[in-house]
């Protein structure tokens, strides 16, 4: 019993020591105020984003900006504590080659995150396609860029994949150019078909004066003749015209009695009398 009182006495004035007591305070002085900067970082991103800054870029900002703070915390409480943090900075660069080599594709992805940030080929909720990818952009993350589909799925792709292929964005020019092309039968009238795609362009005012519509025919096809017609459009209108615009040429065709032709192929059998 003697024993585990001197024991206990002895681990109580170790903890008493002024020495020791400051350290730990000085410690949780740090991690506090590594939490207080966490939250002004949170708040200064979210202000920022408020102020137009790009919101796809906020995951990789406050990634980058949280682990430097991780980190630096980590080694102040080290050298708080006594650790030799030096030594133990020392160590971690002279196994920095190795520690690259095994984490090469990690720091692609970063590389690549950062090369996104910058050169800035999308920002949030644009649609963008590249390789087998196709979505909206929902943020740039520290190792992945996260996307949402138009049927509301998730898709988590590497930023050295992006980085690595063609991108195609199809929202970052404020203008597109509608193209709809419909085939006739080769017993109508071409002349007809585009008067009546013109009446329906001219007639919508979502559609650009200029540059000026064009209306022609596009092309000969075993079953039937081409005719297009070639309008300007802001880039959020794009698809609702199409949808519109490729129905009601549908619907007037009908009423004027122009055919849409199914694909055929006519086919002439020849009697030959001297064959069985």
């Amino acid at each position: 019993m003697e024993k585990v009182k001197f024991i206990f006495s002895g681990w109580v004035e170790h903890m008493m020591d002024h020495s020791m007591l400051q350290r730990l305070l000085l410690a949780l002085v740090i991690l506090v105020l590594a939490k207080v900067l966490l939250i002004v970082l949170k708040q200064a991103v979210t202000h920022a984003e408020s102020r137009g800054f790009d919101a796809a870029a906020r995951p990789l900002i406050y990634s980058l900006f949280s682990y430097c703070i991780y980190i630096v915390t980590l080694l102040l409480i080290l050298h708080v504590l006594g650790v030799n943090t030096a030594g133990l900075v020392a160590m971690v660069g002279a196994a920095s080659l190795a520690i690259g080599l095994a984490l090469k594709d990690a720091l692609a992805n970063i590389a690549s995150g950062l090369l996104l940030l910058f050169l800035k080929p999308f920002k949030a909720r644009d649609y963008i396609e590249c390789g087998n990818i196709k979505g909206n952009i929902v943020g740039i993350g520290l190792f992945n860029t996260t996307f949402k589909t138009v049927d509301g799925l998730f898709v988590s792709a590497p930023n050295s994949a992006l980085w690595g292929q063609p991108i195609v964005n199809y929202s970052k020019n404020p203008l597109r150019r509608l193209e709809v092309t419909v085939g006739i039968d080769y017993g109508d009238s071409p002349e007809k078909a585009l008067d009546i795609m013109r009446e329906l362009v001219t007639g919508e005012e979502l559609f650009l004066k200029k540059p000026e519509p064009q209306f022609f025919v596009s092309g000969l096809d075993e079953s039937c003749v081409n005719v297009t017609f070639r309008a300007w459009a802001r880039t959020q209108d794009y698809f609702n015209l199409r949808w519109k615009y490729t129905a009601e040429i549908r619907r007037r065709f009908a009423e004027e009695n122009i055919t849409i032709p199914f694909p055929q192929r006519t086919v002439h059998v020849v009697e030959r009398p001297d064959l069985p």
